[in-house]
């Protein structure tokens, strides 16, 4: 993202009428910077007169010639420092090529619903990690139980507000469920989001609500989100959803039987009966579940995946109870190596858990294993030592990295 300039207090470019109780705050903020040329208060006025009297009575002193005043402390202009909630609002704003923000009901025209606040809604599934979303959840205090792990990102809130702002309105609904006598959003968090920025968490919007159980929320989750993209525990959880009917606390047996009905499929129920579940056994690092890393992850549920997806040998005969015995050897086998790596001289996780190194390495576990009619987990202290000592193979072809560590270890 460019470097944002800096231009002022954004306060000030924010409707203050018509768009609820939420930009009562932004009231009169910044005003005295936007005064225009001319306009100056008493204590201005007063400076500037005394000051004006003293260089008249010096210029008399000194025949008529004199410098012109200093401008008093009073005079300067104090610029006040963006919060983060201004920032947030000023890149939608400037994305959207737009100087301020329009009336609510001009971005909310032709919608119609039951006028909700939106603090009213469920939005949040757990405490956010951005100080400008905390401040939001802080008044949107219901959680949101139908999108289980699914966060709402501040970048995807910024992108989503200033496609709405560019637009000039908001095409498609807000859809919320109302479950238990709870509403819970479960189509549009990131745009509510984005309005609560603007406009304050208690503006009242129009929602299409429908009565459901918690299961049939689920079920509109994942149909409302096929079109956009997800993270790869969003995936998982999507792919269950679907096959179980929103129910998670479906028998395990039938939960797999519904949901691996392909190679693809089989992964989705190991991320989801791994993180989501902590079945068959957790793993003793942390993994992150986006690729930047962010959380202090050594790697992530995608490259996770991707290991399964050439350790595990599923085929459709194979019962619910042997892949769960793949799944759990795998995972013992993760954890070891992930120790042992870290114990190496030169172990670096973007290098050496990456994508395609840990598909070489799932290929490498389960070729050993019908090679040999045994676990991998009996050589995982040399195949880690193996993989360390190759240096920078993050975007090495998984192919390159497999049979340069099987002739390594022949060794």
């Amino acid at each position: 993202m460019e470097k944002e300039k800096e231009e002022g207090d954004l306060f000030g470019l924010l409707p203050n009428a018509g768009e609820g109780e939420g930009s009562s705050e932004f009231a009169g903020v910044g005003d005295d910077f936007f005064k225009t040329k001319g306009e100056t208060s008493e204590a201005s006025e007063t400076s500037e007169t005394s000051e004006a009297s003293e260089a008249s009575e010096a210029s008399e002193a000194s025949g008529g010639e004199t410098s012109p005043p200093k401008k008093s402390t009073a005079q300067r202009k104090v610029r006040k420092p963006l919060t983060p909630q201004d920032k947030v609002v000023r890149v939608m704003l400037r994305r959207a090529g737009l100087e301020t923000a329009p009336k609510l009901e001009t971005l909310m025209r032709g919608k119609v619903g039951t006028s909700t606040r939106i603090c009213d809604i469920g939005l949040f599934t757990g405490e956010p990690s951005d100080e400008v979303l905390q401040k939001i959840a802080e008044e949107c205090k219901i959680q949101n139980r139908v999108n289980l792990s699914a966060e709402i990102l501040k970048s995807r809130v910024t992108t989503i507000g200033a496609q709405v702002l560019s637009a000039g309105r908001m095409y498609q609904p807000i859809q919320a469920a109302k479950v238990d006598g709870v509403l819970e959003c479960t189509s549009g968090r990131h745009r509510l989001a984005f309005l609560a920025i603007l406009y304050g968490p208690t503006v009242e919007v129009p929602v299409y609500i429908e009565e459901m159980t918690l299961n049939e929320a689920r079920d509109a989750v994942v149909v409302a989100n096929q079109a956009r993209s997800a993270k790869a525990m969003e995936r998982a959880e999507h792919t269950v959803l679907q096959a179980v009917g929103g129910n998670v606390d479906t028998e395990r047996d039938e939960m797999y039987t519904k949901t691996a009905t392909t190679k693809a499929k089989a992964r989705k129920y190991c991320v989801f009966s791994v993180f989501d579940q902590g079945h068959p056994v957790k793993f003793k690092f942390k993994v992150s579940l986006t690729s930047s890393r962010k959380e202090g992850g050594l790697t992530t549920i995608t490259n996770i995946e991707g290991f399964w997806g050439a350790a595990l040998d599923w085929k459709k005969e194979t019962t619910r109870k042997d892949f769960d015995a793949q799944l759990k050897s795998s995972i013992k086998f993760m954890n070891e190596l992930v120790a042992y790596m870290q114990k190496q001289t030169g172990f670096d996780a973007q290098q050496h858990l990456s994508a395609m190194c840990l598909s070489a390495v799932g290929k490498y576990y389960v070729t050993y294993e019908t090679i040999n009619g045994s676990n991998a987990v009996e050589v995982v202290e040399k195949i880690a030592g193996q993989v360390v000592a190759m240096g920078d193979i993050g975007r090495q072809k998984s192919e390159q990295t497999y049979d340069a560590l099987a002739k390594a270890m022949r060794k």
